[in-house]
């Protein structure tokens, strides 16, 4: 059976909403919407800015080109106890999809979303829309943000589906598609909805209304501009245990935790719990609601970044990306950090290298990202990240020579030499190819030279 809401039967256009990204990790062995299971690490030395393999990690929808989205599933009680409220809802940047100017100057895009809920006895709910989305600028149009939400509410029976989803841009024909397992909670007395990030939302009185909310499916914030992350919760039948909120991190420690009250309404409680980021830390984490005595089953999973302009990254992986922006002690300190004190540190760190305090970004470590891209694109070998090569170090630290300088040989020549010099420093760097393979080295004395120049930086 579909249940819409009505109001949200087509895309939503966020034009305010700020803080809008991924979510959280997942019991072992848990569907989506469940437990509290750490993602798995992921190699530290492959830079990333696309956030999807890390939804896909905590266990969301997520998928990426040709048709980038992120999608989030979540569960509140039905009227009757043989059905769940499954909350599906999907973001989209509008930059994704095809826009065609209008006669009054105005641009339209149409996409087409197919939700498929299998059981083993075949399919038990399915939806399919039809979306328009409309924007007044033609800059509107490429806005790589969290910009457009769609959302279906969909009446399954508890236990384990499949969900498909299938997502169109109708101006390109560029399709995806995504499945994921749903096992489902039986939502009656004495149990806990799935806490729901929320862009806006109305509580229910009663469950014979439809919830009334509108979910942030990426549930993303960024540590130091974002202060709360606000989630929708409710509560079915008896109120007389107390309410815990759990924030644990993606290895499933508990960071902090505190007692949420209620007030019950015909046997439904339901309220928004603003979550503060500093409890959260930065990375991945989950958050729960639990009666105590009863089971853990549901949780959201959000995520706390660095910055718009910096990697999406554990806070392990970041420290491992600065080492060529920060000097070694600098770094020390947040790794040492204990997971609480890890924000605290990061500010901290933000604070003393930031050489424009009274700018809103942190313009060194922008541009120190920007470079270490760039070197990670130019100077990739055969089993070196770019950013990690002895040609990709120097490019990052001391940025492009003035001069460069190559003899002319042939592609697989040995012995190979290239030259940079940085004359305002004095300095010439002297890499080779020894085995004419691409795999370029510092001469000793070139190395010896520019690890002077990199500490007399780093201090």
């Amino acid at each position: 059976m579909l249940r819409r809401f009505a109001p949200l039967l087509v895309a939503v256009s966020l034009v305010a909403c700020r803080g809008s990204a991924p979510a959280g990790p997942r019991p072992e062995g848990a569907g989506a919407g469940g437990g509290t299971a750490p993602a798995p690490s992921r190699a530290p030395q492959l830079l990333s800015f696309d956030a999807t393999p890390l939804y896909r990690q905590m266990g969301m929808l997520a998928r990426g080109l040709p048709l980038p989205f992120v999608g989030r599933v979540s569960y509140l009680a039905s009227p009757t106890g043989d059905r769940t409220h499954v909350v599906v809802a999907l973001s989209l940047s509008n930059n994704v999809l095809s826009f065609v100017r209008e006669a009054d100057d105005r641009f339209r895009a149409n996409y087409t979303v197919a939700l498929t809920v299998r059981g083993a006895s075949g399919t038990v709910a399915n939806a399919e829309a039809t979306e328009e989305v409309i924007v007044a600028t033609f800059r509107e149009t490429s806005r790589p943000e969290e910009s457009v939400i769609f959302q279906e509410i969909l009446d399954v029976p508890p236990g384990e589906h499949i969900l498909v989803v299938a997502l169109r841009d109708e101006g390109s024909q560029r399709s995806a598609q995504e499945e994921i397992t749903l096992r489902i909670p039986r939502l009656g007395a004495g149990t806990i909805s799935t806490p729901v990030p929320i862009v806006e939302v109305t509580p229910r009185a009663s469950l014979d209304s439809l919830p009334r909310l509108l979910t942030s499916p990426r549930a993303t914030v960024i540590f130091g501009r974002d202060s709360i992350i606000p989630v929708y919760v409710e509560r079915y039948g008896d109120l007389s245990t107390p309410s815990r909120l759990l924030i644990r991190n993606e290895r499933g420690r508990v960071l902090w935790q505190d007692t949420i009250a209620f007030t019950a309404r015909e046997g439904l409680a339901s309220r928004v719990v603003e979550v503060p980021v500093a409890r959260i830390g930065i990375g991945v984490a989950s958050i729960a609601m639990v009666a105590d005595g009863s089971p853990d089953t549901t949780s959201a999973g959000v995520f706390v970044g660095f910055g718009d302009d910096l990697p999406v990254a554990t806070f392990d992986e970041m420290t491992n990306y600065l080492r060529f922006f920060a000097a070694p002690y600098r770094l020390q300190r947040l790794r040492d950090a204990a997971e609480e004190a890890r924000p605290a540190e990061w500010a901290t760190f933000v604070r003393e290298t930031d050489a424009q305090p009274g700018t809103p970004a942190h313009e060194d470590l922008r541009d120190y990202f920007t470079r270490l891209v760039r070197a990670n694109g130019r100077f990739r070998e055969e089993a070196t990240p770019g950013w990690l090569s002895d040609r990709g170090r120097v490019f990052i630290m001391l940025g492009e020579p003035e001069q460069l300088l190559e003899p002319t040989m042939n592609d697989f020549q040995r012995n190979r030499q290239q030259v940079w010099e940085y004359r305002s420093l004095n300095l010439q760097l002297i890499f080779f190819d020894q085995t004419g393979t691409g795999r370029w080295r510092l001469t000793p004395s070139s190395a010896v030279r520019f690890d002077a120049e990199s500490r007399r930086r780093l201090k």
